[in-house]
């Protein structure tokens, strides 16, 4: 019987000892380069690597967040634009609708007016004076038939120029007082303050002894003049005293409230139960305030509007 005979192939053996040789060579190299390899700096360079990385990704937030705004700006802009277009369509159409206006305008014709008649108006009387309705008495032109009476005078520093003229107007007051008639005086300033006679500032008979003391009081009053003009509190002090007729000596315009709403609340308080006559002290024509003041606090209250200048 013939042996089998078995062919062995020398180059897989060969190539079997070159690989065990060649990785053996690769472990030694490792080996021996192991201990350089800690030294060359490695883990430094992936250290900067990793801040390079944190450093690229902060600043593509960055940009992420500025595009986020660039996109919000954008959007208003495009916002604005249309508003724009729109306010200038509006424009349009109202600067249309104004020539047509113009236009229209344009082809009215006017017709040359016609000229009226001149009427002359007729001549109206005066109304009578109060010395047509049986007055008691009669001062600088105001009259009245009440014989209780409140003479109301402005103290105010501004009277300081008008002394003489105060006094005399008062006295001719007093000079017309008969004994059946009763009166008081009261004074006031800034404050408000008051001067009145009888001290008790109520009604007193105007005897001859009274008369006289009053005149005493009334030439110091000039004195003691001062300060600022309170006139609708001291009307409404002399509407409290219940008086037939009182008469307002001022030389200037209120001060302790609008004149206006003066006469409107001295009107309301009063309704026509007490006469209100007024006279104005020195150079009033110089000061309309004052002037329509007096004339229509005297109109709305049944009295009368006198100027004395001197």
């Amino acid at each position: 019987m013939r042996s089998r005979r078995h062919n062995i192939s020398v180059f897989s053996i060969s190539a079997l000892d070159l690989f065990a040789a060649s990785l053996g060579a690769f472990i030694l190299i490792v080996l021996v380069l192991f201990p350089y390899y800690r030294q060359g700096g490695t883990d430094q360079s992936m250290e900067e690597l990793e801040d390079l990385v944190k450093a690229r990704r902060f600043a593509a937030q960055t940009s992420h967040s500025e595009m986020a705004q660039i996109r919000a700006l954008q959007a208003q802009i495009r916002l604005l634009e249309a508003q724009y277009r729109t306010r200038m369509a509006q424009m349009s159409r109202m600067q249309q609708r104004l020539r047509e206006v113009q236009a229209r305008t344009a082809s009215i014709t006017i017709p040359k007016p016609v000229a009226q008649p001149v009427q002359t108006p007729r001549p109206v009387a005066a109304p009578p004076r109060s010395v047509a309705r049986g007055q008691a008495f009669s001062i600088l032109g105001l009259g009245t038939s009440k014989k209780k009476i409140a003479i109301l005078v402005d103290m105010s520093g501004s009277m300081e120029a008008h002394r003489g003229a105060v006094v005399a107007a008062i006295n001719e007051v007093l000079d017309q007082m008969q004994p059946d008639f009763r009166f008081v005086i009261l004074g006031y300033r800034g404050g408000p303050t008051y001067d009145a006679f009888p001290p008790n500032g109520r009604m007193v008979a105007a005897s001859a002894s009274t008369v006289r003391a009053a005149r005493r009081f009334v030439a110091g009053m000039a004195r003691r003049f001062g300060g600022g003009t309170p006139t609708q509190n001291a009307l409404v002090r002399a509407l409290n005293l219940h008086p037939e007729a009182i008469i307002l000596m001022s030389d200037g315009a209120p001060d302790d409230g609008d004149p206006d709403s003066i006469i409107r609340n001295i009107s309301a308080r009063n309704r026509g139960r007490t006469e209100i006559h007024t006279v104005a002290i020195g150079d009033y024509t110089q000061d309309p305030r004052l002037t329509l003041f007096l004339q229509e606090l005297a109109l709305r209250n049944r009295g009368e509007f006198v100027g004395r200048a001197r």
